[in-house]
C-alpha cells in the first residue's frame, strides 16, 4: 500500500494533468473582428471574409458596428436566406457586440436594419 505522502504526490500530479490538458483548449479559442478593419457594415462581403476561415467551438465573434445604424440579430438559416428575424428575436445592439460560438453548427447573424441584410449584411459561419 502506498503511503499518504505518495497517494498525495499522485493526486496532485493528476490534477496537474487536467489542468495542463485542458489549457490549450481555451489557449486556442480565437476572436474574430467581423469584417475586420471594416467591423459590420454595409458593403462589406461577408461571405468572403468568413471563406478560409476555421471557426471552432469556444471561438468569438465581435460584431463592432455604429450603435445608431445597425444591429446583430441570430436567425435560423430561413431567417438568413429571406433577411428576415423573427418578431421576437432579441437584438444586440451595444455597438461593440461579443458571440461566444458556444457549440459546433451553422450560425447565422443579419442585420435587422431595413435593407441591410437585404444588401449583404448578413453572416454565416460553420462552427467545428
Amino acid at each position: 500500500m502506498a503511503s499518504p505522502k505518495t497517494m498525495l504526490v499522485a493526486a496532485a500530479m493528476a490534477v496537474v494533468v487536467v489542468v495542463a490538458a485542458l489549457l490549450p483548449a481555451t489557449a486556442s479559442a480565437k476572436t474574430y473582428r467581423v469584417g475586420d478593419g471594416a467591423g459590420w457594415d454595409t458593403g462589406v462581403d461577408y461571405a468572403a471574409w468568413a471563406s478560409g476561415k476555421k471557426f471552432k467551438v469556444g471561438d468569438m465573434l465581435e460584431f463592432r458596428y455604429l450603435q445608431a445604424e445597425h444591429d446583430v440579430v441570430v436567425v435560423d438559416a430561413q431567417g438568413y436566406a429571406d433577411c428576415l428575424a423573427p418578431d421576437n428575436a432579441p437584438a444586440l445592439n451595444s455597438g461593440d457586440d461579443h458571440v461566444v460560438l458556444g457549440q459546433a453548427g451553422q450560425f447565422f447573424f443579419i442585420c435587422d436594419a431595413e435593407g441591410h441584410c437585404d444588401s449583404g449584411m448578413k453572416l454565416a459561419v460553420n462552427v467545428h
